[in-house]
């Protein structure tokens, strides 16, 4: 998969910002921030947290770019310092279509008896897969933008998200199941999938959202006034960014106000101290909140138990959809509430969507002793690995199975009692006898 979206920027550029050039640095930046601010965008779908995601994150870069080994790695860096800021800044929160040649509008269907043609021509179905990308949960976000807008491959995506490799594919086959319902919804029923749903056609629903969707360059440029002259303090363990300037700014950590006063004239080796005043409104340390809540997102046809931390044991319950548990039966959108004296005092969203309780279903024809068996599965998909095929209680070799179009062929002459078993991925089995 091709890398179009991410700018390219000569390595020169980068070891002159890792030597403290300013002008290389808003090089840097100039190249990069709008594809910061459409990802941070993605996430937030609100301009101002975008936009402080765009200053933290190249904050992290002008402080951190020296660090950096190998100034060819430095996109795959920055896509590592941009997902990890927006996932944690997420934790921290409540909160023309190219069909290929082959291909003609005679290969759809539209349920809702309006014409796909002119669908098409007002490119409706790209504007349906760019609002369910833009709605689709963190985890899965996280992957489709690295994955379709980002350009990168499967073992890059493990990497920069620390999750193992059938995780990505994972989200990226439920990426392509949520498209498929949005679709369908929408009263859009391809009658191939695989065309419509391509690498190329998400690829290019991203790239329509993206060149929508830029930060003005008067707020690009007041961002980069901020980040260059910001400074980085360590005190405690706490990084605190002070944006040093001629009037009075007021930055918030962990729940303590630091005033950064107007400069005065410093002499040489002299260290400035912010001046620490009393929060406005006093904070209780021991109010419960969450730390993180994530589950298993292998395919599976048992609840899901979510794996919920919190900061203290200071709450009364957790409430999932407003039921006291912590595990969940059904695909769908869940409310997580934090109560205390039958307050909530946290909440968070997911959405499960990894449950799967059907076995694979199909038809079949004969011709002669050759039976043809057609399977689909909607959800986890057919697992190939899992066919077993038994003559009168034997263990046998003797079909051919196509994973192409899930078609699985079978010589039956009726002297014996045939059997075979198939599994999909979240281990749902269909059981067939022949005889």
């Amino acid at each position: 998969m091709s890398r179009n979206y991410i700018p390219t920027i000569d390595e020169d550029v980068i070891r002159k910002a890792q030597q403290a050039d300013t002008e290389a640095f808003s090089k840097i930046y100039k190249a990069y921030y709008n594809k910061v601010y459409f990802i941070a965008y993605q996430y937030y779908r609100n301009e101002e947290s975008a936009k402080d995601i765009v200053q933290e994150v190249f904050i992290r870069v002008h402080n951190k770019i020296d660090t950096l080994k190998e100034p060819k790695a430095f996109a795959s860096w920055l896509s590592r310092v941009t997902y990890t800021t927006c996932v944690n800044h997420d934790r921290n929160k409540l909160k023309t279509v190219d069909l290929g040649e082959k291909t003609t509008v005679e290969d759809f269907v539209d349920n809702s008896h309006v014409s796909i043609s002119d669908e098409l021509e007002g490119k409706r179905v790209n504007e349906i897969i760019m609002e369910s990308l833009e709605n689709m949960s963190t985890p899965m976000k996280s992957v489709g933008l690295l994955r379709y807008y980002d350009g990168l491959q499967i073992g890059e995506i493990a990497e920069i998200l620390d999750v193992p490799r059938g995780t990505v594919n994972s989200r990226i086959s439920r990426i392509k199941v949520k498209l498929k319902e949005d679709l369908k919804r929408n009263g859009i029923s391809p009658k191939n999938y695989s065309i419509v749903l391509a690498p190329a056609t998400i690829s290019l629903a991203y790239q329509t959202l993206s060149a929508n969707m830029v930060l003005g360059s008067a707020s690009a440029n007041e961002l980069l006034e901020k980040i260059v002259n910001t400074k980085t303090l360590a005190k405690s363990g706490i990084l605190l960014k002070l944006a040093l300037g001629g009037t009075a700014t007021t930055v918030a950590v962990a729940g303590i106000l630091i005033f950064n006063q107007p400069k005065a004239p410093v002499e040489n080796n002299q260290t400035v101290t912010p001046v620490v005043e009393k929060p406005v409104k006093e904070v209780e340390e021991d109010v419960a909140t969450f730390s993180n809540i994530s589950y298993l997102e292998d395919w599976t046809n048992e609840a899901v138990n979510l794996n919920i931390t919190t900061t203290n044991d200071n709450y009364d319950q957790i409430l999932v959809n407003g039921v006291a548990t912590t595990s969940v039966t059904e695909n769908g959108n869940y409310t997580i509430q934090l109560v205390n004296d039958e307050a909530v005092i946290d909440q968070r969203e997911i959405e499960v969507t990894n449950i799967d309780i059907h076995s694979p279903n199909g038809s079949y024809e004969k011709k002669g002793d050759t039976f043809t068996y057609y399977l689909s599965d909607d959800l986890s998909k057919i697992n190939p690995d899992s066919i077993r095929f038994y003559k009168n209680n034997q263990t046998s070799e003797d079909y051919k199975y196509n994973e192409e179009n899930n078609t699985l062929t079978i010589v039956s002459k009726g002297s014996t009692i045939d059997k075979f078993y198939i599994s999909d991925y979240a281990g749902n089995e269909l059981e067939i006898i022949i005889q």
